[in-house]
């Protein structure tokens, strides 16, 4: 990124691809989060042009799109649902494979060239949550991200978690992913209200490294 800000997603209301970029955060101490983008995800059915919806055999799209608008392509009639890599790739099959279509953004529709048969085929309300990150550092904002391991040992996460508890610091979320590096080993992703300025004011950090094997701060963000 050289000092610039990517955009990365970590939620879903559902279930979103933030496997891949929790372990990037984690692996990658030169990367900092900064602020926080809710953007809700629309996603429609899209085919070639002179396709029409009886006309579909095979529909491509990302898993989790594919999950998402389950219900809607069952009640259509559409059941060869093929999982690719992404709803842009989805897309690019669906232009070059006759009889097919996409699930994806109107924006890949638009990209590809293709008609969009049906809009907001998502079930209920599907919004995802964007990170903007950068290697620039901040200690200010509505809420924190830390990533910490603890000792493979009873009560080894009840440690780390009860400091917030004294501290009378809400949590918002948690996610716990293998270390891939040694067998059964997990960090932890959390999330709490308030900023690491004031955490390192009232105790809370330096009360973490003492009950953590490794404990990794992203910095505070605000939601813009």
């Amino acid at each position: 990124m050289r000092g610039g800000l990517g955009v990365v997603p970590v939620e879903n209301t559902l279930e979103g691809p933030v496997n891949e970029t929790l372990d990037n955060l984690y692996n990658r101490d030169e990367i900092f989060v900064n602020f926080r983008i809710d953007l809700p995800i629309r996603l429609v059915l899209a085919a070639r042009e002179g396709t029409r919806l009886e006309d579909i055999e095979t529909v491509f799209s990302h898993n989790h799109a594919i999950h998402e608008a389950r219900s809607w392509l069952l009640k259509a009639g559409l059941t060869n649902l093929v999982p690719v890599e992404s709803t842009s790739k989805a897309a690019r099959m669906a232009l070059n494979e006759p009889r097919s279509a996409a699930v994806c953004s109107e924006l890949a529709s638009r990209i590809y060239g293709l008609k969009v048969l049906a809009r907001d085929i998502q079930d209920g309300v599907n919004i995802t949550k964007f990170i903007v990150i950068s290697k620039n550092y901040t200690d200010q904002g509505d809420k924190s991200i830390i990533f910490f391991t603890v000792p493979d040992r009873p009560g080894g996460l009840y440690m780390a978690l009860e400091k917030f508890y004294k501290k009378n610091i809400n949590l918002t979320m948690i996610y716990s992913r293998p270390t891939k590096v040694i067998p059964w080993n997990y960090y932890f992703y959390l999330e709490f209200e308030g900023d690491i300025r004031s955490a390192e004011r009232s105790g809370l950090i330096q009360d973490l490294r003492g009950s953590t094997l490794e404990l990794k701060i992203k910095g505070s963000y605000r939601t813009l």
